[in-house]
Order: structure tokens, then sequence, then C-alpha cells
């Protein structure tokens, strides 16, 4: 066994059979072994996870901010994102760029393009575009004066998929030139949602036959349900194959509309998301949103118009809340916010504890609480200050 492994002993492990009590030993950052540990070394580490529940690490598709940077108008603001995040489970996010000017998007993929990135910080998995092809009827917190239509993106779609560092993005399939884009996308192996929309279920439909994979945000910024016009909500929860993601603070979304979401989703395509904006980790106050000026106080985050622009929520709290909202089991809601995500972006080596995967782990202890963070098989964070 290599001296430099990490070894978890005596945890209950959520793996993909179920939980089982067991012990894994990561080096070189992946996992290398599920059971009982051998030839622990004095100078290899040894993490006693007795009582503990250990899951994957955390994954986030849509974090705007952390610690009072604002990933779109500052895209330097990616190392403390990455350095926060691990405070709440996160090992892996999507850095997310609300609707901004070309410059501020090619900014952001310069920024992931330059980050060396880290053993000790979550790890930006590539870069979330929310905008800025999206609805001018729904757009939330984002700024009108900076939408752009889906055919006058199509040369910069372009240098999004040769940049390798888009992975995700959110526009409005209503709109004219919309299934093409999605096409030109998907074809270029990038994940698309739909967003800020009215889009109709028949829409939605020939959303998917171009490659849409699934919603952003489901409730929030789209039109709303109705009997007679179901809309976007409708569409999405009679469908059976789209996944949507939920902002699960309570406030975005109320609780019983998160139990309905879940009863019509289920673990497999319900995804947990914060929409974190610069206000996580922060106290009240003011913060930046792109160009745009946002309060938090316990209302949430949102602009002098009152309308909501991200959150402050934390992705292990969306774990709790969602047990709460919905009576689901800890490993379903851990479901929604690890294996889930990670299987939209095509991703198996995150998001579940399996050898071969990476030694990202959350572990949290009987009221699931965490307590420690492991990014690569090392201690990025943990409730003891000395990381024992």
């Amino acid at each position: 066994m290599s001296a430099c492994a990490t070894h978890v002993v005596g945890g209950d492990v959520v793996l993909p059979s179920g939980i089982v009590r067991t012990d894994l030993t990561i080096s070189s950052g992946r996992i290398r072994r599920i059971g009982t540990a051998v030839d622990v070394e004095s100078h290899d580490a040894v993490l006693d996870a007795s009582g503990m529940l250990v899951a994957p690490g955390l994954i986030d598709l849509q974090c705007n901010g952390a610690g009072g940077a604002d990933f779109t108008n500052d895209a330097a603001a990616i190392e403390t994102m990455s350095s926060i995040l691990p405070q709440f489970g996160v090992t892996s996010f999507l850095p997310t760029v609300v609707t901004s000017t070309k410059a501020s998007r090619l900014a952001c993929i310069e920024a992931i393009r330059g980050f060396a990135g880290c053993r000790d910080a979550a790890q930006p998995l590539g870069l979330h575009f929310e905008g800025p092809a999206i609805s001018r009827n729904h757009v939330g917190a984002h700024d009108p004066a900076l939408l752009v239509s889906p055919p006058m993106l199509r040369d910069e779609i372009q240098e999004w998929v040769a940049s390798g560092v888009v992975a995700l993005v959110t526009l409005a399939p209503e709109l004219d030139g919309a299934i093409a884009a999605i096409e030109q996308l998907s074809s270029g192996g990038v994940v698309v949602f739909a967003g800020h929309t009215a889009m109709s279920s028949c829409e939605l439909q020939r959303a998917q036959a171009a490659g849409l994979r699934g919603v952003t945000h489901l409730f929030n910024a789209m039109a709303p349900f109705g009997h007679r016009q179901p809309g976007p909500i409708g569409a999405v929860l009679a469908d059976d194959q789209v996944a949507a993601s939920v902002i699960c603070d309570g406030i975005h979304v109320d609780p019983v509309a998160v139990r309905v979401a879940w009863r019509a989703l289920g673990p497999e395509r319900l995804l947990l998301v914060s929409d974190a904006a610069a206000a996580l980790g922060e106290r009240h106050g003011t913060v930046k949103l792109g160009r745009r000026s946002a309060v938090h106080d316990e209302s949430g985050v949102r602009t002098s118009e009152g309308v909501l622009a991200g959150s402050a929520l934390a992705l292990d709290q969306a774990v709790r809340n969602l047990i709460d909202f919905t009576g689901c089991t800890a490993i379903e809601a851990l479901g929604a916010a690890t294996t889930a995500p990670a299987d939209v972006l095509g991703r198996d080596d995150i998001g579940r504890i399996a050898v071969g995967a990476r030694g990202d782990l959350a572990i949290f202890d009987e009221r699931l609480r965490l307590r420690r963070t492991l990014v690569a098989g090392v201690t990025v964070w943990s409730q003891d200050p000395e990381g024992n």
C-alpha cells in the first residue's frame, strides 16, 4: 500500500449498493480500496470515521459566488469560491456566469483555463453560462439590457465548445433559433438546460430531441403553472426523462412545491443546487450579482425591486432541507447533490464512492451535520480547526 495513503476507517459508507460499515483507502487522489484497511503505516493518514456517515463529496451545478466574491463580476473570484465551498461539503462545482457581456464571459473562460487548482480546494468542473439567451419576460435578476438572441450567439457558441471548459448552458428553448443553439451545444459536448423560460410541453419535447438534458431552478424565473396553461413547470413535472434543479432553501420554493417536485422527479432526476451568490458565508449586507447590486438579509438575497438574486444557501443545508420538506431518506437527499448531478454531466469519477473514483468525501455526524470534507483524499475542511 502506498506510503501516502489516506485511510478512512470505521465509517458508515454510502455505496451505490447502500450503506456499508467499512473502510476506504485513498492514494494518488483516487479510491483504491473499499474494505478493511491493511498495512496502515505510521506515516499514513488515518481518519477515524466511527459513528459517521461517509458520503461522496457534494457537487453544485450552479454557484455564482461565495465569500463576498461574485464570479460574473470578477473572474478571479474562482479562487475564493474554491477555498470556501468545502466548508459546506462541496468538493466540485460549476462556477456560474449570469447574463453578462461577451467580455465577461471570455474572462471567465480564461480564468478557468488558468486555474491551476490544488488539492486543498473544491474543484471547478467547467463553466455554467446561465444566459444570455433567456426570455425577456422571465429575466429574474438578470440584466435585460445584456440579453442576446440565440442566432447572435452562433459564433460565440463555437468558441465555448472549442474552449473545452464550458460544461453547462441555460437558455430558453422557445426563443427563435434556440433549437439550433441546443443542437450546436449538445453536439459539442456541452450539457444544455432550459431556464428563465415560458416553454410549453411541445417546446420542451422539441428541445429534448435537440439534446436538452434538464431544467435550471424549477419554479423560479419561469412562467407559472396553470391547469389550462401548464407551461414549463407542468411540462417538466409531467415528463419522465428531464432532470431539474431546485433551490431548496424554503425561500425560492415553498416546501410543498419541493415535495411535489420530489414525487414527480424522484432521487435520480431532482438536482439540488445552491444558486449561491456572493452572500454565501457572509453576514447580511450588499453584494453583487454581475452588474447588479442585491441586499442579503433574512428574506434572502434580493435586488432593490425585491427580485431574488441567487441565494445564501449552503448545499449541505439544502440536503437537510430536502429531508425535512419531503420525508426522503438521507441517502436519497445526498444522491440529489452527488450522483444525480454527476450523471447529468456524464461523470462517473465523482458523485459516488467506488474503486477508481476521485477521493472526494463529505463526512457527516448522526444529525447529518458536516464534520469533514476531503478532496482527492486530503482533508480540506474540518470542524476541528486542526483537522483531527
